[in-house]
């Protein structure tokens, strides 16, 4: 490396946009393995239970088929009249109407969800709908019912416990009651009847545990909200008038029992709606018939005792001449005034704003098709009204154009009975006038002639008129029996078999990605928070700087870890450091001085450079290790060396070099320790001594190995630099921090200090994927992994160290 590279921040950020993939691979898996077994152990045994314990939903669909069907438009058959719902309706009206609150209400109290059943296990309840063996009767439940759901404890065949609490005394009440037996309590008035699949012998058997039930009472109000609500109705394309109904639900059967009851009410009120045309007619057509009835006796009486009286068996041929002339326009002013009567009842109706549904101007033989569209049309804007307010207010827009809409067909519809009456009154008046001159012939008569005339008259009239009405009885009631809906219903409800959600296959793939994310989210917010160095690849990706090596964490109470012939972890990573260290020597004859810093106190800085001082020596070469670490002298009392005389003696004048040099104990190795703090530590290292003591140990050793302070806390470091040649500059795992790289840097951008090279120290073996030995660009070691038998002497390995040892050894 030259001596005047310096590194630009822009280069600095490039290299630390590079991403190895292996390494992310190693630092958020390998590493942290155990984190995935647990946490996917955890959320694989949590979607079990959620699964287990969730209650289950189902889904329930059926089909119906929409027959549109539109009036026809003219006059035609009476039959046919009644029997045409002419509503002119669309797929969204239906849809609108099976989703009423009128049918749903309907359709719940049909099947009383009102009250509701579950069975109590030990950890969950569930509901069991018709599955329960017992049903509750409501004679009379107090509004109260709705906030205290009862406990049933089945005892045997006859007897049950019933308990509830009392929420507004707050009170629990139990008490022992039959089967049958009418209960009056708090709650109201009821009774628990058995079903009959009640199982006695089950219920008999002290062994049996699933006696105990809760029964809940809704509010149908609230029931009729959530079942609106779940309705799903669809069209199945745009082409069909089908539609699909589809509702979810804890119990399967229960949804099934719902959408089929819906469907079932829907169509008997379609049915129900077309036959109240024909049904009120028949009301009126009987009410008429009663009359006409009682007329008819009355004149057959009469005549019956006219002629008995008289003793006359037949009237004249000229006067029967004259009855039958007078019959043809009877007739038909009986049927004009039942007509015009019909009418002014049903103008009466319209402007009253009275409902017009059931009348049918066609069972009494007004077929005028613009009156009957018109009726047919108001039928269908008021029933488009209802719907829509069930759902919004009067001032919705759509509703106030139904309004309007209805206000004008009404002006329509009185206008057309009026000019229907002015037709009617003209018919009236001509065959008045044609009866008028019958019965001037009918006064030239004798008068026991024109008596008989007369009765024969109001007889044939109210019996022709009597044979009329029972003939459009008959219609109407054959109408009656034969109505059926135009709805008809495709495929019955049925329910899936397995339940939509929560689905296990679904809920343990969510289980089995999150067991996955936990942990990669952990390490990474642990990453994130801890701006500590983790390994050697964080280095590399924030600073240009080389590492020459890696130490492993040494567990050993020895200092020095180096030994003759030594094959430890430790003693090959020094050997790799030592190798690398010559790449930055460029004169190969003078001797060699490396200064070793670090960021701050505590980074092993003396432990570094002792052992490195000790691998130069057991490599033959005479080194000598200096302590210059002034402000924080270091005792060495383990290599028996005295810590009176040092550096400071020295560079004071108070000692000379021989004096101040000791021998460590190992070959070729001296030391100089620091000495006395000194009160002024940055004047004597500028100080000429320090020239001299230089001078000194160039002449007589091969290796000089300084021992400084911290380069991030002082300058003491940046004066001595220019002694050495390479900066060695320890870095601890998890402990020194990632500004302090920022600081070296900086420092390095400057070219404040040259040749550096980077230690990583005490490293933990589990987080070394790659060699521990040599740095990149320098060569690879030996790696963690080596051949069986080639370390004979690893003092620091972990797993040569009984664990209770391991408690009381200092770690560096």
């Amino acid at each position: 490396m030259s001596g005047d590279e310096t590194y630009t921040g822009s280069e600095f950020n490039a290299e630390s946009e590079k991403i190895n993939i292996k390494q992310l691979f190693f630092d958020y898996f390998v590493k942290y393995w155990y984190l995935y077994v647990l946490s996917l152990i955890l959320s694989l045994m949590i979607g079990y239970y959620y699964s287990w314990y969730a209650t289950p939903i189902y889904g329930a669909r059926a089909t119906v088929l929409i027959k549109l069907t539109k009036g026809s438009g003219a006059a035609g058959d009476v039959l046919q009249d009644l029997n045409s719902f002419n509503d002119d309706r669309n797929i969204q009206n239906e849809i609108e109407v099976l989703k009423s609150r009128s049918l749903v209400g309907k359709t719940i109290r049909a099947l009383e969800f009102d009250i509701a059943y579950f069975q109590v296990g030990n950890v969950k309840i569930r509901e069991v709908y018709q599955d329960c063996p017992f049903k509750v009767l409501n004679d009379s439940l107090k509004f109260k019912a709705l906030a205290d759901p009862i406990q049933i404890h089945v005892i045997n065949d006859k007897k049950f416990r019933l308990t509830y609490m009392n929420s507004r005394l707050k009170k629990e009440f139990s008490q022992i009651y039959s089967f049958g037996q009418n209960i009056t309590n708090d709650l109201g008035s009821f009774r628990v009847e058995k079903r009959g699949f009640f199982n006695n012998r089950a219920f008999n058997n002290p062994k049996y545990e699933k006696r105990n039930f809760e029964v809940r009472f809704l509010n149908t109000e609230s029931l009729i909200d959530r079942y609106q609500n779940q309705l799903n109705i669809s069209i199945l394309s745009k082409q069909s008038s089908i539609l699909s109904i589809y509702i979810e639900d804890k119990v399967p059967t229960k949804a099934v029992d719902f959408i089929n009851k819906l469907i079932e009410i829907w169509m008997q009120s379609s049915i129900e709606q077309k036959n109240e045309l024909a049904s009120n007619s028949l009301k009126f057509i009987d009410e008429q018939i009663l009359l006409i009835s009682e007329d008819l006796n009355s004149v057959e009486q009469e005549f019956e005792q006219f002629r008995s009286e008289k003793g006359i068996t037949d009237v004249s041929t000229e006067a029967q001449g004259y009855v039958a002339s007078a019959r043809e326009f009877d007739i038909r002013l009986s049927e004009i005034d039942l007509k015009l009567s019909f009418l002014q009842y049903l103008e009466n109706y319209v402007k009253d704003d009275k409902s017009i549904s059931g009348m049918s101007p066609a069972s009494i033989g007004i077929d005028d098709a613009l009156l009957l569209k018109l009726i047919s049309q108001l039928n269908d804007l008021e029933s488009q009204r209802e719907i829509m307010k069930a759902g919004a207010t009067d001032e919705n827009p759509k509703i106030q154009e139904l309004s309007l809409a209805i206000l004008n067909t009404k002006n329509d519809l009185i206008e057309n009975i009026k000019s229907i009456k002015a037709g009617f009154t003209a018919s009236k008046t001509e065959a008045a006038s044609q009866l008028n001159r019958i019965e001037g012939r009918i006064a030239t008569l004798p008068g026991t002639d024109r008596v008989i005339v007369n009765i024969k008259r109001q007889m044939e009239v109210k019996a022709n008129l009597y044979t009329y009405l029972m003939q459009k009885r008959a219609e109407t009631a054959i109408i009656l029996a034969s109505t059926t809906s135009d709805n008809r219903q495709i495929d019955k409800a049925h329910a899936t078999f397995n339940p939509i959600r929560p689905v296990r296959s679904q809920i343990y793939t969510i289980a089995f990605f999150i067991g996955l994310i936990l942990p990669v989210g952990f390490i990474y917010l642990k990453t994130m928070l801890n701006d500590k160095i983790l390994d050697r690849n964080e280095i590399e990706r924030m600073t240009k700087v080389p590492v020459i090596g890696m130490v492993g964490m040494s567990e050993s109470d020895n200092e020095v870890v180096i030994q003759e012939n030594s094959k430890s972890f430790i003693a090959e990573a020094f050997r790799s450091i030592r190798t690398n260290l010559q790449y930055f020597i460029r004169n190969q004859n003078e001797a060699k001085t490396f200064l070793v810093t670090s960021s701050i106190s505590g980074e092993g800085k003396s432990f570094c450079s002792l052992n490195l001082a000790a691998i130069f020596a057991l490599g033959g070469k005479k080194t000598i290790l200096v302590g210059f670490d002034l402000r924080k002298p270091k005792s060495m009392s383990h290599l028996n060396l005295k810590g009176e005389l040092g550096v400071t003696n020295y560079l004071i004048g108070s000692s000379t070099e021989k004096q101040i040099i000791q021998k460590s104990g190992i070959e070729n190795l001296d030391i100089i320790l620091t000495g006395p703090k000194p009160p002024n530590p940055s004047e004597l290292l500028l100080g000429n001594k320090v020239d001299e003591l230089f001078d000194y140990l160039k002449k007589n050793y091969g290796y000089i190995v300084l021992d400084s302070p911290p380069l991030g806390l002082i300058s003491d470091p940046l004066i001595l630099a220019k002694h050495s040649q390479a900066i060695i500059y320890i870095v601890r795992q998890n402990f020194t921090r990632r500004t302090h790289l920022e600081l070296l840097n900086k420092i390095s951008r400057e070219g404040r200090i040259r040749n550096i090279g980077i230690i990583l120290n005490a490293v933990q073996k589990k987080t070394m994927p790659y060699g521990y030995g040599y740095g990149y660009g320098y060569g690879y070691g030996y790696g963690l992994k080596a051949t069986k038998g080639y370390y004979e002497d690893i003092v620091d390995d972990e797993t040569s160290t009984p664990w209770y040892k391991k408690l009381t050894k200092k770690k560096r």
